[in-house]
């Protein structure tokens, strides 16, 4: 699948700008429900945060950004500097002029590119990845690629969607695919092999389907937002929010979380 499932509005801060109302004094809460656009969303990422421990010094990389919510939580929440790199442009565009809005720029910049592939001028103390993993298909390639991108002892904190099923029993278009060809989902075990591969210490996984379903549950309660993945992903989101619904009720993909240590 190309990046081309991802970057289908052509101006996504007018968009994000026009349902929101206003361009002035935004916040990362104002954006979470688009910028954040992965199972929990903003609590999700919050618990991610929590428990890599980050501390204000601490440099990360945040593989596949996205237009950039988790990094600038990270930054607001932390206070440290956070290098996203995506490899859809529109997204870094969009990700970098949204910094500059929630007056984040100052503590995180994005980049286009394969973040195993870059150069930086210095080591990470913690990546993470978010919702990412689904289109990666040689994970244990991925890992050890972003183990030499972090210093010894670096924590790698993912939150992806894996396989609790048959991957073969879903139904497409999802958020992360629009067809089987785009999709690589893997079991938290699958997970864990690539990461010890890689030479990380791994934790046992943790199944965040409850958290999701909490926040979910939540922000139906608190009606529609003025901006939500549909600004992004168009006249399909209909279609992908029924299908993952499907997906997690018939037990064939759950959010989990893992953390690693290089």
């Amino acid at each position: 699948m190309g990046i081309e499932h991802y970057g289908r509005v052509e101006d996504p801060v007018t968009a994000i700008l026009a349902g929101i109302g206003r361009s002035d004094d935004l916040t990362i809460d104002d954006l979470a429900p688009v910028d954040e656009f992965h199972l929990g969303g903003a609590a999700a990422t919050a618990a991610l945060v929590a428990d890599l421990n980050l501390r204000p010094e601490d440099r990360v990389l945040d593989i596949g950004s996205g237009i950039g919510g988790p990094a600038r939580r990270i930054a607001s929440v932390v206070g440290c500097e956070v290098v996203g790199v995506d490899l859809t442009p529109s997204f870094v565009e969009t990700a970098t002029a949204l910094s500059e809005l929630t007056g984040l720029a100052d503590r995180t910049s994005f980049v286009v590119g394969d973040a195993t592939q870059l150069e930086f001028a210095s080591r990470f103390d913690a990546a993470t990845l978010v919702h990412v993993g689904m289109n990666i298909p040689d994970k244990s390639a991925f890992f050890a690629a972003v183990a030499g991108q972090l210093k010894p002892g670096a924590r790698l904190g993912i939150y992806d969607l894996m396989a609790t099923g048959d991957p073969d029993g879903l139904s497409y278009p999802l958020p992360f695919a629009s067809d089987a060809s785009g999709a690589w989902v893997a079991s938290p075990d699958a997970y864990v092999a690539s990461l010890v591969a890689a030479g990380f210490d791994v934790a046992e996984p943790i199944d965040r389907t409850q958290l999701a379903l909490d926040a979910t549950a939540a922000a139906s309660a608190a009606g529609p937002p003025p901006v939500s993945l549909a600004t992004l992903m168009g006249s399909d989101f209909d279609a992908m929010f029924a299908n993952i619904g499907a997906a997690l009720r018939g037990g064939l993909l759950a959010p989990v979380q893992i953390i690693a240590t290089r």
